[in-house]
């Protein structure tokens, strides 16, 4: 059993309780050591167990005592008595039951070439799930940015749009504009805009600015509007 035990997974530390199996001492033995392992209670895992032999040769392990003290333990149990075709009382009372001590020890550890199988598979499977995860979140990822490129580029239209729409109206209010129109505008040698008749005075010298250029003046005649 141990020998199955360390091939099968070699870093898992097996402790053996020695006790006799058959004989008179056996059910008190079997009980010493059942009550020096729950003491103990540093296990993962009881087995207890013996090779094969004649029917009352497994007797102890039909003892009430023994198996109320298997009954009794607090970590997993596995009974493994004799050959298959040996059934006892521990059996029965242990969580599972092997047909043979050498069973009974692959039922109790992994293969470690069946974890690093498992591990690999384990890995791959991740590996494809966070793929897939990744690509979902890029997905993802590049319809949110069209749909903030496409809210960013409408709020840009509208911002242009209001731009323009200003820009015409500070270009209808502008004295360029009004130039543009025909009109011109008369400031005197100070610069000072004259916008009334009765700020020009006969022979008055000023300036005329007009679209495309400034001419030189002097009032002759003034008329006042009625």
């Amino acid at each position: 059993m141990t020998a199955v035990i360390r091939r099968r997974a070699p870093g898992v530390e097996v402790v053996l309780i020695p006790a006799a199996v058959q004989g008179e001492t056996a059910p008190a033995e079997l009980c010493a050591a059942l009550d020096r392992l729950a003491r103990w209670g540093d296990a993962d895992l009881l087995i207890i167990g013996r090779g094969g032999g004649a029917r009352e040769d497994l007797w102890a392990f039909n003892d009430e005592a023994v198996a109320r003290g298997l009954a009794a333990c607090l970590m997993p149990t596995i009974s493994a008595v004799g050959h298959e075709v040996d059934v006892t009382i521990c059996d029965l009372v242990a969580d599972l039951r092997a047909p043979t001590p050498s069973a009974a020890a692959e039922a109790a550890v992994r293969a470690v070439s069946e974890l690093a199988t498992e591990v690999r598979l384990l890995g791959a499977r991740l590996r494809r799930a966070v793929g897939s995860r990744l690509d979902v979140a890029a997905l993802r990822l590049q319809r949110a940015g069209r749909a903030v490129h496409g809210r960013a580029s409408r709020a840009v239209e509208r911002r242009r749009a209001r731009m323009q729409a200003l820009a015409g109206r500070l270009d209808a209010l502008s004295p360029l504009a009004t130039l543009e129109r025909g009109y011109a505008v008369a400031r005197d040698p100070s610069g000072r805009v004259l916008s009334s008749a009765a700020q020009f005075t006969p022979g008055s010298a000023f300036d005329l600015t007009l679209r495309d250029g400034q001419v030189s003046a002097r009032a002759i005649d003034i008329k006042e509007s009625a």
